[in-house]
């Protein structure tokens, strides 16, 4: 057998944690029921297993550390005999004895199988469509649905796309390795006067050009109903105004300007004389 502080990769002034943290990394990594058929794999666990049987052990330890291999008598079983007494009393008589399900369940804690549901498959995702109303969607909801008898509330963040994904954490099929995800697909009601872009929200609305020339005021349609805001001389068509805290979540509606060009300005009798005086 190597030098057991080298097999973990340890020097001899290694604490006890940091020689069982060592072991466990290695025993993840090596073990063969996590490398199938790989005789190397299985050769060097059986190292690893031996290396630590002697560093875990305090009488053992002193032994090697004082006199080195030749201070254990192989006859009585030497330090193949390994120990987990310090992972809840565990005892197998060789690496090759004990499977990874006591392994890990004395050595990490939880229960028999717990390690290896990380390995196994996980049940089936489940796929789920939600309608949600345009308001709701970009204020931000709280969801509460009943899934084959089971409550779950799912928190709908503000300004979410349509047809977006939420994922909900194992909320999904049951399978060896644990459960699947839960995908709630959004639907959004449409809403026409609105949209939402690069996670900020837009509408547009018409002004006559005497407003856009002269100023005055206009009539915005927001979620929370309309409003009247004030219109300078001189406004763009595209121009962009904000409207605080009625946009996605608390933040402002950006409403775009449209400058109506009336086709025949005797139709526009005070653009007219504005235009003519």
């Amino acid at each position: 057998m190597n030098d057991p502080y080298t097999v973990l990769g340890l020097d001899k002034n290694a604490t006890d944690e940091e020689i069982k943290k060592a072991y466990r990394k290695l025993a993840r990594k090596y073990h063969p029921d996590l490398n199938p058929n790989n005789k190397e794999a299985e050769k060097k666990f059986k190292e690893i297993n031996e290396a630590y049987s002697i560093l875990s052990d305090k009488e053992k330890k002193e032994q090697y550390d004082r006199f080195g291999f030749a201070g254990f008598n192989n006859e009585q079983g030497g330090y193949g005999d390994f120990n987990f007494r310090d992972f809840g009393g565990f005892r197998g008589s060789s690496s090759a004895e004990f499977d990874i399900g006591d392994l890990f369940e004395n050595l990490f804690g939880g229960t028999r199988g717990g390690f290896r549901s990380a390995y196994e498959p996980k049940g089936a995702d489940v796929y789920y469509n939600i309608n949600l109303g345009f308001k709701d969607a970009i204020k931000g909801k709280v969801v509460n649905l009943n899934l084959n008898g089971e409550d779950i509330k799912v928190k709908i963040p503000p300004g979410i796309q349509n047809k977006a994904k939420l994922k909900v954490k194992g909320k999904g099929q049951q399978g060896p390795g644990g459960r699947g995800d839960l995908y709630l697909i959004v639907n959004i009601e449409p809403n026409p006067d609105f949209e939402i872009k690069d996670g900020k929200l837009y509408t547009t609305f018409d002004i006559p050009l005497s407003t856009a020339l002269f100023g005055g005021k206009a009539r915005i349609n927001t979620p929370d109903g309309s409003v009247i805001i004030k219109i300078p001389k001189g406004t763009q068509c595209n121009q962009v105004f904000k409207i605080k805290q009625k946009g996605i979540g608390n933040d402002p509606l950006y409403a775009r300007v449209n400058v109506v060009i009336p086709k025949n300005v005797k139709e526009d009798e005070n653009l007219k004389k504005l235009l003519e005086g």
